[in-house]
């Protein structure tokens, strides 16, 4: 026992003591790698992995993902901000930056018809119809049948034809003091579709080509429009009309009264033109034909 070790009192145990030299041989731990100088073995997980490797693939893809969406950030605003700057640039040096220039590129131009047009149109009539259903039948048992719904918007127009007028058909009446010309009767000169919208299509499982209800639509509702105009005083209005027109025209060149006659009467709502313009007489959709019962039908 040390000098300066306490004393342990009567009765009692001696104090427990941490240095090796003091204990027996017997109890002193025996770690080889204490003694080897060998590090210590790492700690291993209950299962054989790897501690913390979810976090750090988890690190990995965070960090691909943000390079790539820099990356695409990049490849878009990139040309945006070098053409802006490059524009900063030169109006800060006084440069003339071009204005936007578009390239078309087209094929030679093919006329197919010239069409004199000498007429004088008076009257412009306005139309519109809605619900339009066109019904197509077609597949065994009408298995592949559809229908669809249009809107409509056209205008038909009327006048004479001058091209028809020649110097005999003016001339003066010396007993009445007037000159009297003689012009052609009044008739449709256009007819034509503005606006066409399809909707209300049917369902159908079938390939359907919806354009075909389209064409007849449009169709059936210029040849409406036509007769709609005509039954509604159309032609009369243009007679009317083109004797003011002509009159006051000739009135101002000759300083005479002058009398407006036409060849024959407007027509009546029940005398259908027969020479109506192209416009107004279009040709059927390419391959439908009408029957003895006025259905279309479609020949293949």
């Amino acid at each position: 026992m040390q000098p300066n070790d306490p004393q342990p009192m009567a009765g009692l145990p001696p104090p427990p003591t941490d240095r090796a030299e003091d204990l027996p041989l017997s109890v002193i731990p025996h770690d080889p790698a204490l003694y080897s100088g060998a590090p210590p073995a790492a700690p291993r997980t209950p299962n054989g992995g790897c501690r913390g490797c979810a976090t750090v693939i988890a690190g990995m893809v965070g960090c691909l993902a943000v390079l790539a969406v820099a990356a695409v950030a990049l490849i878009v605003l990139f040309p945006v901000a070098i053409g802006g700057a490059l524009s900063n640039i030169a109006g800060s040096l006084g440069a003339n930056v071009p204005p936007p220039a578009a390239n078309v590129i087209s094929t030679q131009t093919i006329v197919t018809g010239i069409q004199p047009l000498g007429q004088l149109v008076s009257v412009s009539s306005q139309l519109a119809i809605a619900d339009v259903q066109v019904s197509i039948a077609q597949g065994a048992f009408n298995a592949c049948g559809f229908n669809a719904n249009h809107v409509v918007q056209g205008a038909v127009e009327a006048g004479i034809d001058l091209t028809r007028i020649d110097e005999g058909d003016l001339r003066y009446d010396a007993a009445r003091d007037l000159y009297v010309l003689t012009i052609p009767a009044p008739q449709v000169t256009s007819c034509r579709i503005d606006y066409i919208r399809q909707y209300e299509r049917s369902f159908t499982t079938c390939a359907v080509d919806w354009d075909e209800a389209r064409l007849l639509a449009n169709y059936l509702t210029l040849i409406n429009f036509r007769d709609t105009a005509i039954e509604g005083g159309i032609l009369r209005r243009a007679e009317s009309e083109t004797t003011l027109i002509l009159g006051n025209f000739v009135r101002l060149l000759t300083g005479r009264q002058v009398e407006i006659v036409f060849e024959q009467p407007a027509l009546s709502t029940a005398e259908p033109d027969p020479a109506y313009p192209p416009s107004c007489a279009p040709p059927v959709p390419s391959g439908w034909v009408q029957n003895d019962s006025g259905q279309w039908v479609k020949w293949e």
